[in-house]
């Protein structure tokens, strides 16, 4: 049972912090792996263009395809918070965004195993459970859904795998693809662009940005500028922007890949109404005999969690994974994609996914560039970065908030008392005595006893990291910091975490370096 894809020593000593966010690879990269992804140059001189676009994913590499040339949140939730109009648009955008990923793929001749197949939701516990007719909220979802015109069937006394009779949710025409096959795939046809509408820079990361009115700027690390009538932020969370980072919830999900005769399942999508949800997909393996299960869950809010319960969550989903398939997850449940909130007008982000990024990048990719081009969209007030909570949502904001400030009650605590507690590569936060309380500081001990230390102060919001050693990284609300280097591998903030010199009161809350 392989659910955790081999690293190389090498991998395991870098932590993979320029290739993933942390030391467990993805699933995916067992059928492409890096070395198949298009090469690109870093950036070496000032240069100007039409459109910049920072960040590299499926909504940076969708909006750039489109300038070149089921939705897993829940439908009456949707239709309490955005009202049954704003619910059936939400519904026919990611309708579109699965049907785009299919109609590219076909067309440019991507094999990335894109397929349409039935999704299905269950309730969390089978019909025998005594909380069953509790937690069994799938005839609302479904009068939710009939309401919007959605293909979905009811069956109340449906079975599924081995340990699961009661109430199915089934949607029809659903779809599946291998996200890196279809984006590598992707930029390798933007790349040959005989228009040379299209260039791309790795290893070139953003330093600040500004919007001059006219045109945006961006300065790299490398201190080149670009200059562009539009810039979008495809940086998952977007860099600097405040009022729409405190809008969001950040939160770690966790997937394992299980190894399974091919054809020992059906190719279904499948998902629990629990929360958080577990999910089931199915993907290629390198054995031409077998299958990848792939089960994802167990979301948890980032740098929230206690060192012990980092490895309980790959466990949970094994365990769920073998009783199931003994053979072998913002505030307002949709993204914020548009013009930047505030004064910016010509910087557009694409951010909140709430678990659907694959349709939501896609969403993005068409929805960003209409915006761009005057084109009228109407999904644009549904995803408007300046829409205020609903009612049914304010509170959650506010308990998303008071949540991460708890984040600053770090200061005052300890993970270890010494660092000769460590056990060898470990890490944890202590304090120093730089400080009237003492200086908090992230400290890792290697396996040859050799120690790193960095100040354990988020640059981001001044918040303190925690130690996550199942991925060996550093933690915090919204950032994930490289483990031994202290890079940040994940998050808005672009710079790392600071040198133990530095002193803890001269870091600026809100400051983003």
């Amino acid at each position: 049972m392989d659910h955790d894809i081999p690293l190389t020593q090498s991998m395991r000593e870098n932590f993979g912090q320029d290739r993933t966010s942390g030391c467990k690879n993805p699933v995916w990269i067992a059928t492409e792996p890096y070395s198949k992804r298009p090469q690109f140059p870093k950036l070496n001189s000032d240069i100007e263009t039409d459109v910049i676009i920072v960040g590299g994913g499926i909504t940076g590499i969708s909006a750039a395809g489109h300038l070149s040339s089921a939705l897993d949140d829940r439908y009456y939730e949707l239709i309490k918070t955005f009202g049954e109009d704003g619910a059936r648009k939400a519904f026919e955008s990611h309708q579109y965004a699965l049907e785009r990923v299919g109609d590219i793929s076909k067309h440019e001749g991507i094999e990335c195993e894109y397929r349409n197949i039935p999704g299905l939701v269950i309730v969390e516990v089978p019909d025998t459970d005594p909380s069953y007719a509790e937690k069994n909220d799938l005839p609302q979802e479904y009068e939710a859904c009939k309401k919007l015109g959605v293909n979905v069937n009811y069956i109340p006394n449906g079975k599924l795998g081995e340990a699961y009779t009661g109430a199915i949710l089934e949607f029809p025409r659903q779809a599946t693809y291998h996200p890196t096959k279809y984006l590598n795939g992707l930029l390798d046809i933007l790349a040959k662009n005989p228009n040379n509408l299209f260039s791309a820079y790795t290893h070139t990361r953003m330093n600040s940005h500004k919007d001059h009115g006219n045109k945006a700027t961006v300065t790299t690390e490398g201190d080149y500028t670009i200059t562009a009538r539009h810039m979008i932020m495809a940086t998952n969370v977007p860099l600097h922007l405040m009022e729409i980072i405190t809008k969001e919830a950040y939160y770690r999900t966790y997937c394992i890949g299980i190894s399974a005769r091919k054809g020992a399942y059906e190719d279904k999508l499948l998902y629990t109404n629990s929360d958080p949800y577990v999910y089931v997909r199915k993907t290629a393996h390198p054995d031409p005999s077998k299958e990848y299960l792939v089960v994802g869950g167990e979301d948890h809010k980032v740098g929230q969690e206690s060192p012990e319960g980092y490895e309980t969550h790959y466990d949970n989903l094994i365990k769920w994974t073998q009783k199931h398939f003994p053979y072998v997850a913002p505030n307002d449940y949709l993204a914020f994609t548009g013009v930047n909130t505030g004064m910016e007008k010509n910087v557009y982000v694409n951010t909140g996914d709430s678990g659907n990024g694959p349709t939501h990048g896609v969403i993005a990719g068409r929805l960003i560039p209409d915006l761009i081009t005057g084109q009228k969209n109407k999904w644009a007030d549904l995803y408007d970065p300046s829409r205020k909570p609903k009612a049914n949502t304010a509170s959650e904001v506010i308990s998303e908030n008071v949540d991460q400030n708890l984040k600053y009650s770090r200061w005052l605590k300890t993970d270890i008392g010494d660092i000769e507690e460590l056990k060898p590569c470990s890490g944890g936060v202590t304090h120093g005595g730089l400080t009237k309380l003492g200086k908090p500081l992230a400290v890792y001990k290697d396996g040859e006893g050799n120690v790193t230390k960095f100040s354990a102060v988020c640059p981001h919001l001044g918040g303190i990291a925690a130690r996550n050693d199942s991925e060996k990284s550093w933690d915090c609300p919204g950032d994930r910091y490289d483990g031994v280097t202290g890079k940040c591998i994940m998050g808005p903030s672009n710079r790392g975490l600071g040198a133990e010199s530095e002193i803890a009161e001269q870091v600026q809350v809100g400051s983003s370096g």
